[in-house]
């Protein structure tokens, strides 16, 4: 991605989020979309949890990530399988993950909710958790996985 779309793909990314979270709110039941805290993750509760959610986080997304990169992006590893496995990641994640943190993987899908129901509570991990994975997989790719065109060392 060029440097200079960086900002407005993390923008449209916000916007969406919240534009989904109010079709969601819009289209349920007002009874039904408070109990269930309007898709907010409220799963944390107190400070014990945080280190387990974060680490949690941190590798369900660099898990999703490292699988899209190496199946989509990666030229020696693309495959035409790429969307049954990423979509195979992501049930995965959620059914290892949704006890442990609510499986965000993308601060946009935890902001949204957040702001259509002002719960904010821990939601700095649903931002910590995901960038730290992605980095984590950014960073394995270009210095290990990626193949000659995307490493930057080890040619």
């Amino acid at each position: 991605m060029e440097l200079v779309m960086v900002g407005p793909y993390l923008a449209s990314q916000l916007i969406g989020g919240v534009l989904g979270a109010g079709m969601s709110k819009i289209m349920t039941p007002a009874d039904r979309y408070f109990n269930a805290t309007g898709a907010a993750f409220d799963i944390l509760k107190t400070e014990q949890q945080l280190p387990g959610a974060i680490f949690g986080e941190m590798a369900m997304t660099c898990l999703i990530t490292m699988v899209v990169l190496l199946v989509a992006v990666n030229s020696k590893t693309k495959t035409p399988l790429a969307p049954f496995l990423v979509g195979c990641t992501v049930i995965i994640n959620v059914l290892a993950g949704g006890d442990v943190s609510g499986t965000c993987l993308n601060p946009a899908r935890a902001f949204g909710p957040a702001v259509m129901t002002n719960y904010w509570t821990y939601h700095w991990v649903y931002w910590v958790g995901p960038i730290g994975g992605c980095l984590v997989a950014a960073a394995l790719l270009r210095l290990i996985l990626g193949d000659e065109k995307l490493r930057v060392v080890l040619k």
